[in-house]
């Protein structure tokens, strides 16, 4: 009886012992929790309003049918998304922070210098394509984009033009159809696309250089005039908008958005976002919200988006310099 009970004490002890190294020797184990299991926050480095903007706050308003946790959209506009973007390097990378990602942040690293590059973050997803257009006022004298640049030809500097930020995608896209149109535009920077907007509806500058949604809805109620879209042939989501090809100028560019995380968050969690963000793409309720608000939808998975990012850095990295756009390589 003894032994018995000798052997009991020993096996408990043993048990006891083995738990206690589990919690010592693997305490990820234990801390490993369900993911996501709270809210996640969003920053955009754009004001409220603006293309990004827009897109996204379409998408979480679908989001939560995917992602089962609340998605915060913080704003952190300014200074051509760099004040956010170094933000954001801050920040741990355990799957609750997330960014958008955009042509603008590749854009910026070269027309100055900037503390982050295409490298600093990992991308997650692209959601958008949108070519940029040029937009101005229903009353102003400008009816097509040959108006605008006779214009500028004749004066100068003279013929405003407002983009969503200092050395940012519109900005640089606009500087680029400078040089192939032959003029000087005067370039007016605003802190994103949605105050570059209301710049160009209160009639502040002379026109606006933005890419949908921005200014769709205005378009639509006859407030604005869209004088040409840098796309190579007309979009079937705005068929009545002419392109610049279309009136003698050999131009395409526009404006993908995407998401980021900080470096090193895990591949897993990513999937988790990435996977989320693919379902509400395909959601019919999304993508009725989406064609109302103008928004071109154009999808990359992760491997092809990180691909796509290198190529797009490269891409604006040798237009830049060829057309001796901005600062940092002069």
């Amino acid at each position: 009886m003894k032994v018995f009970i000798k052997s009991k004490k020993l096996i408990v002890c043993m048990i006891m012992v083995t738990l206690m190294c589990f919690v010592f020797v693997f305490p990820e184990v234990l801390a490993q929790e369900a993911y996501p299991s709270r809210e996640i926050e969003l920053m955009i480095p754009w004001s409220i309003g603006g293309g990004t903007d827009i897109a996204f706050r379409t998408f979480i308003s679908i989001l939560p049918k995917y992602l089962k946790v609340p998605v915060m959209i913080v704003n952190r506009p300014g200074g051509g998304a760099v004040p956010g973007y170094a933000e954001a390097m801050q920040k741990k990378p355990d799957g609750y922070y997330i960014l958008a990602w955009a042509t603008p942040s590749l854009t910026k690293t070269h027309m100055s210098v900037t503390p982050y590059d295409y490298q600093t973050f990992d991308p997650i997803i692209n959601l958008v394509n949108a070519p940029c257009w040029i937009l101005v006022p229903n009353d102003s004298p400008y009816q097509t984009l040959n108006d605008l640049v006779d214009a500028a030809k004749k004066q100068p500097g003279n013929v405003t033009m407002g983009n969503a930020g200092a050395g940012g995608g519109t900005h640089m896209i606009a500087l680029a159809f400078e040089q192939v149109a032959g003029v000087s535009l005067n370039h007016v920077p605003y802190q994103g696309g949605g105050p570059a907007l209301v710049g160009v509806m209160g009639s502040h500058v002379n026109s606006a250089i933005l890419s949908p949604p921005e200014g769709v809805a205005q378009l639509e109620a006859g407030e604005l005039r869209c004088l040409a879209i840098f796309s190579k042939d007309r979009l079937e989501e705005f068929p009545d908008y002419p392109t610049a090809i279309e009136q003698g100028f050999d131009f395409t560019l526009g404006q993908w958005r995407g998401l980021a995380a900080p470096k090193g968050t895990d591949p897993a969690k990513i999937k988790v976002i990435h996977d989320a963000f693919k379902a509400t793409m395909e959601d019919p309720d999304f993508l009725t919200l989406a064609k109302s608000a103008g928004i071109i939808l154009e999808y990359k998975g992760t491997e092809e988006f990180t691909k796509w990012v290198e190529e797009q850095d490269e891409y604006y990295k040798n237009l830049i310099i060829n057309n001796k756009l901005g600062d940092k390589y002069k």
